[in-house]
């Protein structure tokens, strides 16, 4: 094809690594700031509606996965960055721990008196 045909590409004067700081999409740079808030409101709250969609019984998977929410939340505070995803992201974590090691208490206790 003749590359009169094709529109110019905008990422060929983009400089290296260690260049002007540019880099085109999709290139391995570093991370958002704010993804580790993001990724830990998900996981809170993921657990958490698991927890309420299975009435406690999968607590070997939502406590876990609360904690890391919990600690990820924390995590994203200390960096400063999406502030308000971070504090929520803790609070549904701390909720969800709580919350699954009810879960777990009530379910052992069935579960010996049932055995």
């Amino acid at each position: 094809m003749p590359s009169d045909f094709l529109p110019p590409d905008p990422y060929a004067d983009a400089q290296p690594e260690g260049g002007s700081g540019f880099a085109p999409p999709g290139a391995p740079g570093p991370q958002p700031e704010g993804r580790s808030a993001v990724v830990a409101l998900a996981a809170g709250a993921a657990a958490l509606g698991l927890l309420a969609f299975t009435a406690g019984m999968l607590f070997f998977i939502t406590l876990p996965a609360s904690i890391v929410g919990w600690v990820l939340g924390n995590k994203a505070k200390q960096v400063g960055a999406r502030a308000d995803q971070a504090n929520v992201a803790v609070i549904v974590g701390v909720v969800g721990t709580v919350a699954g090691v009810i879960a777990t208490i009530v379910w052992v206790l069935i579960w010996t008196k049932t055995g």
